[in-house]
């Protein structure tokens, strides 16, 4: 009788453990099933590249690839035709790149619409290296003068209007070798937002640019050094052009992406889902949600940790500023750009 009683005994412990590691999966599996539709409710509200109008006439088409600049008077530079410029006719070698690393294009456009693109004011290629933990943030100009593979040469920021990312991939690998598979495009007018919802961003002005922004709202009271910078104020910041040049411009968009990256590592969960909620009416990807959400798994346990370089093309010394059509553009070395991105994303 004793040792049935302890069988009993054993058979209820038994029962009482699956019972409860049953328990215990199913809580897992009705976590796991609310993760997902919040994951997908909120992935949804995302604008896909299949919901944009991509119809243009042959007349739009004509338009935008034929378009010239008043000429400008003080330009003393060179002036070459479209015929004297020799542009490649295949691609050049592509960049044998690290397997670690996973490249999403970030497009930013000053116009913004549900349903049809712009020319793109900013590219700025967000590399991420899994096993060196660093994200670089490579700017490329908008003025450089580049081969637009389907149609010809043009100024690159004139790819995305005429056949989205496509166009912007096929124009970088065409030209640098870089294959990119995925792209993000943001309404840059609307990422105040953004970096409100994180609080503000902390960015070091120059004298110069603490005059300038402060002759734009005089309550601002901006001093040279490091400032704390809300949505409206690190808009405009990055959106300063006339100062100095359009390389201080992009370098400025890095800047304030970066002070993005150092206040979204201080914010606690709760918070960073404000930001996610904040920024995803302004989106639109050609990422599928899977994507997103495993991109999102390997980004997340190294946020903390990651170190941010930033790099432009051209890179100083690989181009020319000359005047084409009347356009006045960046005439790149394209084996000499095309090095250094070898170096930033090759094997090792």
């Amino acid at each position: 009788m004793k040792n049935q009683k302890k069988e009993n005994k054993k058979g209820s412990a038994k029962r009482g453990f699956l019972i409860a590691a049953v328990v215990v999966l199913a809580l897992i599996l009705v976590l796991l099933i609310v993760a997902t539709v919040f994951i997908s409710g909120t992935l949804s509200r995302i604008t896909r590249v299949d919901d944009l109008d991509e119809t243009m006439s042959q007349e739009e088409l004509e338009s935008i690839l034929n378009e010239t600049e008043a000429e400008d008077e003080n330009f003393t530079g060179i002036v070459l035709n479209p015929e004297d410029v020799t542009m490649p006719d295949v691609p050049v070698e592509r960049v044998d790149g690290d397997e670690n690393l996973v490249h999403v294009l970030l497009v930013g456009q000053d116009t913004y619409s549900k349903t049809s693109r712009s020319r793109s004011d900013s590219m700025i290629l967000c590399t991420l290296n899994r096993s060196a933990k660093t994200l670089t943030l490579t700017s490329f100009m908008r003025d450089l003068y580049v081969r637009i593979p389907g149609y010809y040469s043009h100024r690159m920021n004139t790819a995305y209007v005429l056949d989205g990312f496509d166009a912007l991939y096929d124009t970088i690998e065409f030209n640098f070798g870089l294959v990119i598979e995925h792209g993000v495009a943001v309404n840059f007018g609307s990422f105040k937002e953004v970096i409100d919802a994180v609080g503000g961003v902390e960015v070091e002005l120059t004298g110069s640019e603490a005059r300038h922004l402060n002759n734009q709202d005089y309550s601002w009271g901006l001093i040279e050094g490091v400032n704390h910078l809300d949505g409206e104020q690190a808009l405009a910041y990055s959106r300063i052009r006339k100062l100095d040049s359009d390389f201080n411009r992009t370098s400025r968009q890095r800047t304030v992406i970066m002070a993005l990256i150092e206040s979204a590592k201080k914010q606690p969960l709760t918070d960073l889902y404000k930001l996610v909620d904040a920024l995803i009416p302004m989106v639109v990807t050609d990422m599928s949600n899977g994507e997103i959400v495993s991109l999102a798994m390997e980004i997340a346990p190294v946020l903390s940790e990651l170190t941010v370089v930033t790099q432009r093309i051209p890179a100083d010394g690989e181009y020319r500023s000359v005047m084409i059509d009347g356009m006045a553009v960046l005439l790149p070395d394209l084996e000499g750009n095309r090095q250094v991105l070898v170096e930033a994303f090759g094997k090792p």
